[in-house]
């Protein structure tokens, strides 16, 4: 079973919300008790549904009390007529309430035209911030006025050269009015017994390289087949490819001599002789005399 108290809490509530709904309606204050809000409701009326006609320029008052909600008012023209106004509009970018004119009872229609053809469905627009430079703005999926952020680099300009040989091109917009360009150059060289760099000058980039003929003091070797005892002491020659230095004596002038009775020859050693004689001497005449 409940307890008195809570019973008593029961009772409070009820009580409470019962004053708070009176109070509101304005049939009773926030310090009536219960006896006194249950006068304030056996004093409410049950006007059940209310029904009336009003013709135009009358008023009708709403009696006090209970209604059900099934009742209506209706206007009558009373023998006169009501002077409707019919209006058209166009769409704004702000609400509007749409209301007759001085003079007009009310309104018999109101027509919305189309929305404007400077008004566009931007539901489909991709570009972000990023695809629109940044001193401009757009209007985003949302409708929303959005300043875009990309970069504008202009005009660009840049030259390359044997240092500076690739450029990085920034993100951004572009002016399309800017290169990227080299100096080119051309040059020529004598082939030499060294080795040749052939660089271009300072910022530029070689094209072109002539390489002239080997000069005519310098020939090929290389079906020479000549040794060193073949040339002359002290001179040099080259040999397929390979300098040699001669060993051949040099004799200069020979004279040599055969007595006829002794020698029958005499020998002529190696090497380069300018030339000279070998000759007979007198003593086979003088012993054949002697016989």
């Amino acid at each position: 079973m409940t307890n008195i108290a809570e019973q008593i809490q029961r009772i409070e509530t009820d009580r409470n919300n019962i004053r708070a709904k009176l109070t509101e309606l304005g049939l009773a204050d926030s310090t009536a008790n219960l006896d006194t809000l249950t006068t304030a409701i056996q004093s409410i009326e049950n006007q059940g549904s209310v029904s009336a006609t009003v013709q135009e320029g009358d008023t009708y008052t709403i009696p006090k009390g209970y209604h059900n909600g099934s009742g209506t008012v209706s206007g009558v023209a009373g023998g006169g007529s009501y002077n409707l106004q019919s209006k058209t509009v166009t769409p704004t970018k702000s609400q509007q309430n749409i209301t007759p004119d001085g003079g007009y009872y009310g309104l018999s229609d109101v027509t919305v035209q189309a929305i404007p053809t400077n008004y566009q469905d931007v539901s489909v627009t991709t570009a972000t911030t990023d695809d629109v430079l940044s001193t401009k703005v757009f209007v985003d999926s949302t409708g929303k006025t959005t300043a875009g952020t990309m970069a504008n680099n202009g005009t660009v300009t840049e030259k390359l050269d044997t240092t500076t040989t690739s450029y990085t091109i920034p993100k951004g917009f572009h002016s399309g009015t800017g290169t990227v360009s080299i100096t080119t150059e051309t040059k020529s060289a004598t082939p030499t017994k060294e080795v040749q760099q052939i660089v271009p000058t300072t910022g530029s980039v070689l094209s072109r390289v002539t390489v002239e003929a080997i000069p005519s003091e310098y020939i090929t070797t290389t079906d020479a087949n000549a040794t060193a005892s073949q040339i002359l002491s002290g001179a040099t020659a080259y040999v397929k490819g390979t300098k040699i230095t001669g060993t051949m004596a040099n004799n200069g002038a020979i004279s040599k001599t055969i007595d006829g009775l002794n020698q029958t020859s005499v020998s002529i050693q190696a090497g380069y002789t300018t030339g000279g004689t070998v000759s007979l001497t007198n003593d086979i005449e003088n012993a054949l005399a002697e016989i």
